[in-house]
């Protein structure tokens, strides 16, 4: 026994005098490249394509804006609608009436000099929210708070796969970030689940938040927001929310950080650019 005691001691006292070996890596900055936050829709408010410059991935800077000498939407009934930027923070604007019409095809246009970037898209349905229901959740072991959970009632539209994106604001601010990319497949919550024509069911048509920061409580003003979008842009979003992956198995097997793939056309010898449209 007393010879077993020894060996575990020198087997302790092994690694302790272990030594490390410090290995530094020159990781390169990369190529910048044009990034672009396209989306407009059929609401009369102003329209924003946003564009700015990437930046290295340990860059501790903001990104630098990207001056275009001209952006402009072309509908497949030739109306042009000119975005400018007349703050010079990179975001193109335009304001008139509603730009965005059901069944309506749009061409964007980027242009720099000797740099062109093109994209297509078409304005798909969306049905309409026919009410929003309520229910007050008491605080459960493990929430900071209780809160009122609201759902959304509304019917997938008949004939067709519908993709969609819901987005929901607290009094008029809406939510970013990961947790806030809500995609559905005719109102489910995956394409397997999906039913033409049914109701959209949780979690895709529920908010029950029970974080203090975006729970609800009396006197909040809650909304939600239908986006209609077709299987591109679904597949994009669902790309950018699976960057995310938190601790544990899955963050060991998961897919390397990369910029996701982008329907923003480079045109002669511009860069690759980011983004969507």
């Amino acid at each position: 026994m007393s010879f077993n005691k020894y060996i575990l001691a020198g087997l302790v006292m092994l690694s302790l005098t272990s030594c490390e070996d410090v290995i530094e890596v020159d990781v390169e900055e990369g190529e910048i490249q044009l990034s672009v936050d396209a989306f407009i829709n059929n609401k009369a408010e102003v329209q924003k394509v946003v564009l700015l410059d990437t930046k290295p991935f340990f860059s501790n800077t903001g990104q630098g804006v990207y001056v275009a000498d001209s952006v402009y939407v072309i509908d497949d009934l030739n109306n042009k609608y000119l975005f400018e930027d007349p703050d010079g923070d990179g975001t193109y604007e335009w304001d008139d009436t509603v730009l965005v019409h059901v069944g309506r095809t749009y061409n964007l246009t980027i242009k720099k000099g000797n740099e062109e970037y093109t994209s297509v898209s078409t304005a798909n349905p969306v049905p309409s929210i026919d009410s929003i229901n309520w229910e007050y959740l008491p605080k459960e072991f493990g929430d900071d708070n209780g809160s009122y959970a609201a759902e959304m009632v509304v019917r997938d539209l008949v004939g067709q796969v519908d993709y969609y994106r819901v987005k929901w604001a607290k009094n008029g601010v809406f939510a970013t970030g990961y947790e806030s990319i809500n995609t559905t497949v005719d109102g489910s919550f995956s394409e397997t689940g999906a039913v033409d024509g049914g109701l959209f069911i949780p979690p895709v048509s529920t908010f029950p938040a029970t974080n203090i920061d975006d729970s609800l409580g009396l006197g909040d003003v809650f909304t939600y927001e239908l986006l209609s979008i077709d299987k591109s842009t679904y597949n994009f979003w669902n790309a950018i929310s699976n960057q995310k992956v938190d601790g544990d198995v899955g963050a060991l097997f998961a897919t390397p950080t990369s910029n996701v793939r982008s329907n923003i056309i480079p045109t002669g010898n511009s860069s690759i650019a980011v983004g969507w449209f």
